[in-house]
């Protein structure tokens, strides 16, 4: 009669298939209470690597599965939000000085410039008020510019060598912070990237001001072609004002049957 399996051997693939692979040998022997050399053993014969390759991938509740049913996230939920960079803005959440800005948002090309000529003004006096107060600060004075960390996975617990065993694999093992360097810089080396910045918002300013110059050109010339269009159709049809005054021909002048 052929010797019966030992139950520990199963119980032992079946943590490291339940771990993904993630189990070492060492923590499965103190789960289960036997010499790690064993577990290497049965690893080996039982080819446990294999069969965790050949392991079907779950792909959520199966079909008609209805636990989740009313119990899923909320419209909007941003629990899976990182850095917000992609999330979605709903016009009914902004606030009412948000909602006040996008609603005076207006087609008209001159308002637009002019705004965008104020905010880069304001702009550009915020920086020069950070640079002159960075000239006040004392010799040899340091900035925090950022903070690095360095994380390393944390280590297991003796009674619960890869994390509290529920039968379930995870691929997110907790972080420790091992290491935190911070950086910092001179008020030197921040007046050069603030005039570096500052330079840039005065050549967008002067840059600006030459488009608002050239487009009030424009309109002046499409006022004036509008104004010869018009003292040509009244000299073509004979029917045109005359300034009592002036006694020049008045291009205003549209005549109601033409």
């Amino acid at each position: 009669m052929p010797r019966k399996k030992d139950e520990k051997r199963e119980k032992a693939k079946q943590i490291f298939l339940d771990s993904n692979g993630i189990a070492k040998n060492v923590e499965i022997a103190k789960i289960l209470n036997v010499e790690s050399a064993k577990i290497s053993k049965w690893k080996y014969m039982d080819k446990w690597q294999e069969a965790l390759e050949n392991k079907p991938k779950k792909r959520g509740a199966p079909k008609g599965n209805k636990n989740a049913r009313g119990h899923g996230a909320p419209k909007r939920n941003r629990n899976a939000q990182t850095h917000g960079a992609y999330s979605t803005v709903y016009f009914d959440e902004l606030t009412d000085t948000e909602k006040e800005l996008i609603e005076s948002i207006t087609l008209n090309t001159t308002t637009n410039m002019q705004r965008e000529l104020q905010t880069l003004v304001a702009k550009e006096y915020d920086l020069k008020k950070k640079i002159k107060a960075l000239d006040n600060s004392s010799t040899g004075e340091l900035f925090i510019d950022r903070v690095v960390e360095m994380r390393t996975p944390k280590k297991a617990d003796d009674n619960d060598p890869y994390g509290e065993y529920t039968g379930k694999a995870t691929n997110r093992q907790p972080l420790n912070i091992a290491m935190e360097t911070t950086v910092r810089s001179s008020a030197f080396e921040r007046q050069m990237r603030l005039e570096t910045e500052l330079n840039k918002v005065r050549g967008r300013i002067i840059k600006l001001i030459d488009s608002i110059k050239s487009y009030e050109l424009e309109q002046r010339r499409i006022a004036l072609e509008e104004k010869r269009y018009e003292l040509m159709k009244q000299k073509a049809s004979g029917v045109y004002e005359v300034d009592p005054d002036t006694g020049q021909i008045d291009d205003t002048f549209k005549d109601p049957d033409i």
